[in-house]
């Protein structure tokens, strides 16, 4: 059995996405070193929206994180997301950003989909699990409209702008209560 290099033990819930594309099993779980290089290849195929990241770096964040979980589609990882809680050493413009402007919230970092799992509503699944009791943050360049769209359906407000390596990323921030 995998061993969870994550916050905490989860255990596995099934995750309810309607589709004949996806097998009846899925399952949120926390994300295991078993799940490392797969983790970081999804995260490569994402890098217009993502920064890119190397297995270590994906260890040290996963250490870090509020959350740190994968959609399992029968063994196959079918998206992940992690999160940082306020106060987290981690060296990152936009997270800076957020820590000088909140006191109690969750930094989503990161949130990437498996190509093959697009559209079928693994990242709906993944916000449910993260969005609970505080303001969820995060940031989007302004050039992905769809995940500005997708954002602005969820609930997320708009809250500043802040330009990082030669990109303008839109700051927004989901209040608990926000449907």
């Amino acid at each position: 059995m995998p061993h969870g290099i994550g916050p905490s033990a989860r255990s596995r819930r099934q995750v309810d996405v309607t589709s004949n594309a996806m097998s009846p099993d899925m399952t949120v779980r926390d994300i295991t070193f078993d799940d490392l290089d797969t983790v970081v290849d999804i995260n490569q195929t994402a890098l217009e929206g993502v920064g890119p990241l190397d297995r270590e770096g994906l260890a040290l964040l996963v250490k870090q994180a509020d959350q740190a979980l994968v959609v399992d589609d029968d063994g196959d990882i079918a998206g992940f997301v992690i999160t940082l809680p306020p106060g987290a050493t981690y060296e990152s413009s936009r997270y800076e950003w957020f820590e000088k402007r909140l006191d109690d919230y969750v930094y989503l970092d990161r949130i990437v989909v498996a190509d093959t799992h697009r559209r079928l509503g693994v990242a709906s699944r993944l916000y449910d699990e993260i969005e609970g009791e505080k303001p969820v943050a995060l940031e989007v360049y302004e050039t992905n409209d769809a995940s500005l769209a997708f954002h602005e359906q969820r609930g997320f407000e708009p809250v500043g702008e802040l330009e990082h390596a030669g990109k303008t990323n839109i700051m927004f921030v989901r209040e608990p209560d926000a449907a």
